[in-house]
């Protein structure tokens, strides 16, 4: 059983094409439930055998809804759980079994000021020293063999890459010139973007990423590397958003390392692991 509850407070079995129709978007593969409550003040309750959802943007939900909800919300928790999904800067859970801070919860967040509850981009840095000598994975080996090499880039690493499989998920870049670290070569399996393969970026700055604001956050990162000629080890959990896109939240562990060619020239390798359980404090 699914309901969208609007701004007066009205409460709609969905679908409806009657709704539909009234909005405007009557194409039944038009996610329509999704976009009236990230951008219409909408309340979408979904009542499961097991557990009720309640999903809103924080910020955007006005007194007449709160009202219509405030009965069910009062009888619906002791029976079962409540999951609370809300649009804050990205999606965010809350699971509650007790009505009275159920409601306050759902007050408090209608009236958000300040729909971010979060920064988009956090890091948690490691010392790579102590961080290798924990890990068993491709990155620690990965590093080990930077350490080995003495920053020299050459045919090992890049056997080691393809043996492990960390070249599909290795942005290498270089400077160039006004452009910046521009991407020379990308392996094929980031998952950052649900329709963006990194290996567009080669040949183009790292920062012209369809989230620019993260792209130019990533950028900064290789920069640093490049400047301070010393590897990075950072624990990210980031919400990126593109373009035609819902926000993603991804989650992963990031080694970036400056070499040096046979020529002489910086070279700056990022690899990442996906680490969807990972949790850095807020």
């Amino acid at each position: 059983m699914s309901y969208l509850i609007d701004p007066s407070g009205r409460w709609w079995r969905w679908p409806s094409q009657l709704l539909a129709e009234k909005l405007g978007y009557p194409d039944p593969d038009f996610d329509l439930a999704g976009y009236a409550v990230r951008n219409l003040g909408y309340v979408w309750l979904m009542v499961e055998n097991n557990v009720t959802f309640l999903q809103f943007r924080a910020g955007s939900v006005g007194g007449a809804t709160l009202g219509s909800l405030k009965p069910y919300l009062m009888n619906a928790a002791p029976a079962k759980p409540v999951g609370l999904v809300y649009f804050a800067s990205g999606w965010m859970e809350e699971v509650y079994t007790e009505p009275h801070s159920l409601h306050r919860r759902v007050v408090a967040l209608a009236a958000l000021r300040e729909p971010r509850m979060r920064d988009l981009f956090m890091r948690e840095a490691s010392q790579p020293e102590p961080w290798a000598q924990q890990q068993q994975s491709g990155l620690s080996q990965l590093y080990a063999l930077w350490r080995d090499n003495g920053g020299r880039i050459g045919p090992s690493v890049q056997d080691f890459l393809h043996r492990s499989g960390l070249e599909q998920r290795t942005v290498i870049a270089e400077q160039r010139d006004q452009a910046g670290l521009c991407v020379i070569a990308s392996g094929g399996g980031f998952s950052i973007y649900d329709s963006f393969p990194m290996h567009q970026l080669i040949g183009r700055p790292l920062s012209e990423q369809p989230d620019r604001a993260y792209g130019q956050w990533v950028a900064q990162a290789y920069a640093d590397c490049r400047d301070a000629a010393a590897p990075l080890v950072d624990d990210i959990d980031a919400i990126v958003e593109a373009p035609g896109h819902d926000p993603r939240r991804r989650r992963y562990q990031r080694l970036i390392l400056p070499w040096r060619d046979p020529a002489g020239s910086v070279i700056i390798t990022g690899s990442s692991l996906m680490k969807p359980d990972m949790a850095i404090p807020l």
